[in-house]
């Protein structure tokens, strides 16, 4: 993990600073790929001085060479002893060989000593969140029939006596709750790793709650990971549907036809895309759009904004009509097929978008999971770019050589740190982390914070984050034409 310093020389005071950044052409992956790197030319070199002294060997033994030996036994005893000494002598290179393979050996064994050291805190960390877990599972699983008990017996008393309380006791009491309410947004802010943890033993939590049941049929009691724990709650929800995509030449985006020119700018037309399907336009949850743009070559370039969850509340064994659900949360987070994904790629298909068409992909939340999700797990296009915002997709592995992943996580936002872990480091995925907090958790995931991240991340000189950016540009995702633009809503 690589960490920027908010004095970061690129990043104004008045834009939010990055405090971390995990990944990219100087994170822990790129060097430890460089290193090992150094031990194969370590290798290569010891292969050639192997070549040269094998190369010596035959021309001590050259029978031109032999042949001059009667004529002059003095220079002759020279040259070969300086062949030898030269070949396999203290200095010489077949011993300067074994010292190279020596080096080579050392070099990828103590790559390997970090990676598996790394690996094991990692393992052990994952197994002590799973027994506390499982721990406060078992607890709750064992009172909970005195507590339900006893919230039947006092919840119907404080509905009762509440509205008859002076207004003294309801303002203590509202006061009580908002001090409740700040603290867990404090602790969120001064410990989010520690709420990672919370969701790391998500599993062993769910695994103490159903001790000594056998819970619904395909339903196991064990969830040794966030993504079994998360696979079989969202079994308790409706099988997934297909996809019904439909074009909204109705709805516009107020950018549809301005190019972006900067993350920012991918993030303020996120964020109008996301107006588009608001709480108080039910109607036209699932929309998303795709923007064209034409290099001056003719080149045609797609950028797809994909906007987050619309509806948390759906209730268990419920359907309807949103794809943008809390069930496509929990099947995205324990990896597997939704209805938004296969709708995404209809959309894009009925854009017009041909393969072999570079595309961006860009994500809040849910969208981001899924444009991180699609790209992984081998869509049909051509997608060499994903940005998101505030997506947790630690989970996620395996994107195709050639693809990069800009990933932009706000301080106090809780839900990237919903899949129990930090992002992975890895040279095609960085993670930037920035502090433009405030002191509502539900506020902090708002885009607003991650257009003003973004900024900073458009001008930070780390070189991670240089890389990433300048790629875009480079690909031609920020610059160019805009030719069209399209809405398109995605629903079961």
């Amino acid at each position: 993990m690589t960490v920027t310093p908010p004095e970061d020389p690129g990043v104004p005071a008045s834009l939010p600073p990055i405090t971390g950044v995990i990944g990219g052409v100087r994170g822990t992956a790129a060097t430890h790929a460089t290193v090992l790197a150094l031990a194969a030319s370590y290798d290569r070199a010891g292969d050639r001085m192997r070549g040269w002294a094998a190369h010596a060997g035959r021309l001590a033994a050259d029978p031109g060479l032999l042949a001059t030996a009667p004529l002059s036994p003095l220079t002759f005893t020279a040259a070969e002893a300086a062949v030898l000494e030269a070949a396999t002598g203290v200095h010489g290179v077949l011993l300067a060989s074994i010292a190279y393979e020596a080096d080579a050996v050392a070099v990828r064994a103590a790559v390997r000593a970090f990676d598996e050291c790394d690996q094991v805190v990692a393992d052990t960390m994952h197994a002590l969140d799973y027994d506390v877990g499982r721990c406060v599972g078992t607890t709750v699983a064992t009172v909970a029939p005195a507590l339900l008990a006893t919230a039947a017996v006092a919840l119907p008393l404080l509905v009762e006596v509440g509205p008859r309380l002076p207004a003294p006791a309801r303002r203590r009491l509202a006061a009580e709750l908002g001090s409740a309410s700040d603290a867990a947004q404090e602790a969120v802010d001064r410990r989010p790793a520690l709420l990672q943890h919370v969701v790391d033993g998500s599993g062993g939590l769910l695994d103490g709650l159903l001790s000594g049941a056998t819970g619904p049929a395909g339903v196991t009691t064990y969830h040794p990971t966030v993504a079994r724990a998360a696979g079989d709650l969202a079994l308790l929800y409706a099988p997934e549907g297909s996809p019904r995509v439909v074009r909204r030449p109705d709805l516009a985006v107020p950018l549809a036809h301005t190019t972006p020119r900067c993350v920012a700018d991918l993030m303020r037309h996120l964020d109008q895309t996301n107006a588009l399907s608001t709480p108080d336009r039910p109607d036209d949850q699932g929309t998303l759009e795709i923007q064209t743009l034409r290099a001056a070559d003719g080149t045609i370039r797609r950028v797809v904004y994909l906007p987050g969850t619309d509806d948390l509340a759906t209730l268990p064994w419920s359907h309807d009509a949103d794809v943008r659900d809390l069930p496509t949360d929990l099947r995205l987070i324990a990896g597997r097929p939704t209805t938004y994904a296969a709708g995404i790629e209809h959309a894009m298909l009925g854009a017009g978008i041909r393969p072999g068409e570079p595309v961006l992909l860009v994500g809040h939340s849910q969208g981001g999971m899924e444009a991180a999700a699609l790209v992984a797990s081998g869509s049909p296009f051509h997608v060499t770019a994903v940005v998101t915002a505030g997506s947790p997709i630690a989970q996620v592995h395996g994107y195709p050589p050639g693809t990069q992943v800009l990933s932009l996580e706000n301080r106090g936002d809780v839900v990237p740190l919903l899949d129990g872990a930090d992002n992975p480091d890895s040279v095609r995925h960085v993670t930037v982390q920035f502090d433009d907090h405030e002191t509502s958790i539900a506020a902090n995931h708002a885009i607003a914070h991650y257009v003003r991240g973004a900024e900073s991340v458009d001008v930070s000189l780390d070189p991670s984050v240089r890389a990433q950016v300048e790629s875009l540009h480079r690909q031609g995702f920020l610059s160019g034409r805009v030719t069209d633009s399209r809405v398109f809503q995605v629903t079961r």
